[in-house]
């Protein structure tokens, strides 16, 4: 734009001047008053007018738009001297220009002639099955009902480029019939359970869906008779928690008493069971309950009404379980004053004992029952059948709580490996017999060869069995040794012998299971102390340290281990895991925890050098740490350290 800067005695007289200049009219022009005049006394001028004339551009006529746009299902457009609207095919349609299709984008010239079509309406038939669980307890309907889609063409509004889509409408169609779906049931015979409801439902469903249209009723499982004890009931043994929330071991009752005529324990009868029944009506069969047997031992009886145990002494009550058979007695209990030594003499007692003082150098304490004693142990040793509990220190002594109990346990799991072995052995020589015409005076034989390659674990275990009946013999019963002796004949025989027949092999496993169903631990047992020093601590159950905590021991604990101070020195083992305070040392005394595969170590400070192991795996800490959870890792297949 062109303009320029006017002066004059007036604003308009500049004015004047620059329109001049400009050749221009004021309907051109655009001014601005830069100053306006000044005048002195008398009229006269003490300032100039400025002003800045510019000339306008002259205004262009508009310069039609290039557009394009649907309407009706028909596509209109309108080209400019400088552009061409623009149009992408989209989904759902065919678009065609002068005959021929379009399948992209598209710039659109003068002349150009379109067609627009959508594509063909699509129809997915329904679809639906009906398929039964392998048990027979479920019947499921899978529908997928019939669709029909439907592509709409809506107008679109002028614009310089078009995407072109379709709309697509689905509609969905109900074309399966409650009568289809019945005959279908009645062919597969389901006629329990069928759910009305459901099949309507899901026939009218607006999509793919599965719907449980029957159920079978699971068996409701019965209960054997059981005896139920009343007094002294409570085994868990909850210790008293103090004031500032630490708990007191030591005060926990671990022997109840009863009086003459008390009731010990209640007898239930059996609970019969409900048999199930499948979705094609057929009965699920359930096992038989049976009444408990009970044994009688000494100091109980039976009411005059057969429905609970009664105390014919005082004592400790004692419950016993062996598969359906149920063992009461009165445990009796002696009370020993002052210590055992040199002039006591050794304490052997048939029930329960307690000592109120120490027992001394190279003595020994042994009871059927439990063992409580208020003062310590040095290098003595104490023996229960049942749990042990030393209120002060255990010194370079040997405690074992429940020795045949720990020994029976490893004789099952030795048990349970053989039975899985013996169990495909067995399938194996029947198959043998059956399609190699394999005569059973040759089994011997074939078990030696299966022993040396495929059932290796066998022969070790039934070898591992007799060396632990053979070593623990005085704490076992008879029968222990004939069922290790009769392993001994089928597996490690020098010749063949009457045991090396099929129905032998099957009747070996018929007692093995009856051993490990029989042999049932109910009670669990536990040794209790404040602290330990250079000792042997084996327990059937949980071992509890509340004190200073242990130095330089070896623990075997068939339940948990929970020290409450510090364990340095020694190796320890717990069935059910291990929490302790503090492990290790600072000058590197070699500390090793054991816990089975699956269990956890819980430790609140570790030492350098502390080894720990879970299953076969083995760490052994490099550095001290602190708040330590160590457990299995399935994915890694390693020892996993995590905060506690």
């Amino acid at each position: 734009m062109e303009s320029v800067i006017s002066k004059g005695s007036t604003v308009d007289e500049a004015i004047r001047l620059g329109l001049e200049k400009l050749q221009a009219t004021r309907e051109q022009v655009s001014i601005e008053v830069i100053q306006a005049e000044k005048k002195r006394l008398f009229g006269l001028v003490s300032q100039e007018a400025v002003v800045k004339i510019t000339k306008i551009s002259p205004v262009q006529p508009d310069q039609p738009k290039a557009k394009v746009w649907l309407k009706n299902g028909k596509l209109f457009y309108e080209c400019s001297s400088a552009e061409r609207p623009t149009i992408t095919k989209g989904k759902g349609v065919m678009l065609f220009r002068n005959g021929e299709e379009v399948h992209d984008t598209i710039t659109i010239e003068e002349g150009d002639e379109f067609e627009v079509y959508v594509k063909e309406d699509e129809k997915i038939d329904a679809a639906w099955s009906i398929t039964v669980d392998s048990r027979k307890m479920q019947a499921i309907l899978t529908v997928e009902p019939a669709v029909r889609r439907r592509y709409v063409l809506n107008d679109l509004p002028p614009t310089k480029h078009m995407r072109l889509n379709a709309q697509l409408q689905t509609e969905v169609e109900h074309t399966i019939t409650y009568e289809e779906v019945a005959n279908k049931l009645k062919q597969l015979r389901i006629v329990y359970g069928v759910n009305e409801e459901k099949i309507k439902e899901a026939l009218q469903a607006n999509e793919k869906v599965s719907v449980v249209i029957a159920e079978g009723t699971p068996p409701q499982e019965g209960r054997d008779g059981w005896v139920e004890l009343k007094v002294g009931a409570d085994q868990s043994k909850k210790p008293k928690v103090r004031q500032d929330g630490t708990v007191d071991y030591r005060e926990t009752e671990i022997i109840s008493s009863v009086q003459e005529g008390d009731v010990i324990a209640i007898i239930h009868p059996p609970q019969p069971a409900i048999p199930g029944r499948r979705v094609t009506g057929e009965l699920i069969p359930v096992r038989d309950t049976f009444s408990v047997n009970i044994q009688l031992g000494k100091g109980v009886a039976i009411s005059a009404d057969g429905t609970s145990l009664v105390a014919t002494q005082s004592g400790r009550p004692q419950i016993v379980k062996k598969g359906r058979t149920v063992i009461a007695s009165i445990i009796p209990k002696l009370v020993h004053h002052g210590d055992v030594d040199l002039s006591t003499g050794n304490i052997r007692f048939k029930g329960d004992i307690e000592i109120t003082g120490n027992v001394q150098d190279g003595m020994e304490v042994e009871a059927v029952g439990s063992v409580v004693i208020f003062q310590n142990v040095n290098r003595a040793k104490i023996q229960a059948q049942q749990s042990i509990l030393i209120y002060h220190n255990l010194i370079g002594g040997t405690v074992v709580s429940g020795e045949q109990k720990i020994v029976i346990a490893e004789l099952i799991a030795l048990l349970n490996d053989i039975r899985q072995q013996l169990e495909k052995m067995i399938l194996a020589l029947q198959q043998l017999v059956m399609f190699s015409k394999l005569e059973e005076k040759d089994i011997y034989i074939v078990i030696k060869k299966l022993l040396e390659t495929k059932f290796h674990s066998l022969a070790e275990a039934v070898k591992k069995y007799e060396t632990v009946c053979r070593n623990k013999k005085d704490v076992l019963g008879e029968s222990w040794i004939e069922l290790g002796g009769r392993l001994q004949l089928c597996f490690m025989a020098e010749k063949p012998n009457n045991f090396h027949y099929l129905e032998n092999f099957a009747d070996l496993l018929r007692q093995i299971n009856e051993f490990t169903n029989q042999y049932e631990q109910t009670d669990v047992d536990s040794v209790e102390l404040s602290y330990a020093l250079n000792s042997v601590i084996h327990c059937s159950g949980d071992v509890i340290v509340s004190g200073k905590g242990c130095y330089n021991c070896n623990i075997y604990a068939g339940g948990k281990l929970m020290i409450d101070g510090i364990l340095r020195g020694g190796e320890v083992y717990a069935q059910k895991g291990i929490q302790v305070k503090e492990v290790g040392s600072s000058f590197g005394i070699k500390t090793t925890l054991v816990v089975p595969k699956g269990e956890t170590i819980h430790m609140d400070h570790v030492w350098e050098g502390t080894v720990i192991q879970i299953g076969k795996k083995v760490y052994t800490f490099l550095e001290t740490r602190k708040g330590i959870c160590a457990r299995w890792d399935e994915e890694t297949d390693a020892i996993q350290l995590g905060s506690c």
